[in-house]
């Protein structure tokens, strides 16, 4: 309570106050630098909230936030945490495009949109923006992970190294993984208004789409615990954190309409069938007894 305490307080504050100012539940996340600014600092609020909440709880009620990396013995695991995240969202987009033929546009429109205004510029020429797409798509699966699982190891330092061996104390470690989820979906639910992941122009905004967050947090939360609970450590998981945030928007540009609450991004409810269904793995694979984790 303590730790959700102060990170909700402190994120919540910053994420709230900053779209107020900003104009940005009106206008969009993606409008306001500032903004889109503060939605990267809110992600290291969970490591200072865990970080706290073991300083004000006293030494002998600390929790160990599974900070080594214990790399050794586990490249597996952590190969896992660098590819899978590419392979469950390439199939979420292809099951989309499945469900909905008419929204897939081979020629990547969105993305070639994108580009056109260095185009115009001159910067690069029409027949180089395919490769351009090929040399973000190679650097998104192979790269951008190492980088994005900077900032996602500030949120799992809190979410699978405080929250949920808490909880692993007290619940099964399948309930632990469901309440997690919901918290961690919450949690999200100042950006969520602003359109982050699913836009504001869906049917149901923002409930569905602060419903649909909770169901993508809590299949990822259960890849990602089984993650911590196999390696013991949270750096996997902020890898396979940071790799998904790095390919989730793949989809996207070849989707006509682009981003939507069903998809083609492993965030919407069609989309992410692949993601549910290795959480749903991962979930049975637990313990129903609970026990330190």
């Amino acid at each position: 309570l303590i730790y959700l305490a102060i990170t909700f307080g402190i994120t919540w504050a910053l994420w709230i106050g900053c779209g107020l100012a900003t104009g940005s539940y009106s206008s969009g996340i993606s409008s306001s630098p500032i903004m889109i600014t503060a939605a990267a600092v809110g992600m290291f609020v969970p490591l200072i909230g865990a970080l706290l909440t073991n300083v004000l709880v006293g030494k002998e009620n600390r929790i160990d936030l599974a900070l080594r990396p214990r790399v050794k013995g586990n490249i597996g695991s952590y190969l896992l945490a660098w590819f899978v995240p590419t392979i469950i969202t390439v199939a979420g987009a292809a099951v989309f495009f499945l469900v909905f033929p008419d929204l897939f546009d081979a020629g990547a429109g969105v993305f070639a949109a994108a580009a056109q205004p260095a185009v115009d510029a001159g910067q690069i020429t029409a027949d180089a923006v395919p490769a351009l797409l090929a040399a973000q798509v190679a650097f998104a699966v192979l790269l951008a992970p190492f980088v994005n699982m900077i900032p996602a190891f500030g949120e799992e330092a809190g979410w699978r190294g405080m929250l949920f061996p808490s909880l692993c104390e007290r619940f099964s470690q399948r309930a632990s993984v469901l309440i997690t989820g919901i918290i961690w979906g919450l949690w999200h639910a100042p950006i969520t208004c602003m359109g982050h992941n699913y836009g504001l122009a869906y049917p149901g905004f923002p409930i569905l789409g602060i419903l649909s967050m909770i169901v993508f947090c809590t299949a990822l939360g259960s890849c990602l615990a089984w993650l911590r609970l196999r390696v013991g450590s949270v750096w996997p998981c902020a890898l396979a954190h940071g790799a998904i945030n790095a390919i989730s928007g793949i989809g996207i540009y070849f989707c006509t309409t682009g981003t939507m609450l069903l998809g083609p991004s492993p965030a919407g409810l069609v989309g992410g069938i692949p993601l549910i269904a290795l959480g749903i793995w991962c979930w049975f694979s637990m313990r129903t007894r609970h026990c330190r984790c």
